[in-house]
C-alpha cells in the first residue's frame, strides 16, 4: 500500500474520531517538512466527510537535518519530494485544492479568531 493511500486512510480515521468523539477542534502534530501535506490531506478528508472543525498546525520540534527513522533521509532531503506531491496531489484528489484551502482559512479566521490568536473567549462552534 502506498504512503498516500495510508495517509488518506489515516485522515479518514481522524474524521471518524473527531465526529464520533464530538471533538470541536484539533491540532495536527507532525514533522515540519510533512505538515503542509498532512494538513491538506486531513482538510480534504474533512471536506469530503462534511465535517468542518478548526485545525491548528503544530510542527514537531525535530532538527531538519536529523534522519527520519523510516528512510534515514533528513527533512531537508525530503522537501523536494513533498513539493512535488503538493503540486500533483490536488488534481489527483488526494489533498485539498488551493480553492478549498482558501475557503477553509476564510472560515477559520472569521469564526475562530480567538482560538488562533489567543485573544478573547474561545468558542469552537461549527
Amino acid at each position: 500500500m502506498s504512503i498516500h493511500v495510508r495517509l488518506r486512510r489515516q485522515a479518514r480515521w481522524i474524521v471518524d474520531q473527531v465526529r464520533g468523539l464530538g471533538i470541536d477542534s484539533l491540532a495536527l502534530v507532525v514533522s515540519a517538512y510533512h505538515l503542509v501535506r498532512v494538513y491538506l490531506t486531513v482538510l480534504r478528508a474533512c471536506d469530503d466527510g462534511g465535517l468542518r472543525v478548526p485545525m491548528v498546525p503544530l510542527p514537531v520540534a525535530v532538527a531538519p537535518d536529523a534522519p527520519v527513522p523510516e528512510t534515514g533521509a533528513s527533512g531537508y532531503d525530503l522537501v523536494a519530494g513533498e513539493v512535488g506531491r503538493l503540486l500533483r496531489y490536488p488534481d489527483e484528489g488526494w489533498i485539498a485544492t488551493p480553492e478549498r484551502l482558501r475557503s477553509y482559512l476564510r472560515w477559520l479566521w472569521t469564526e475562530h479568531l480567538a482560538l488562533l490568536t489567543g485573544t478573547g473567549p474561545v468558542s469552537a462552534s461549527r
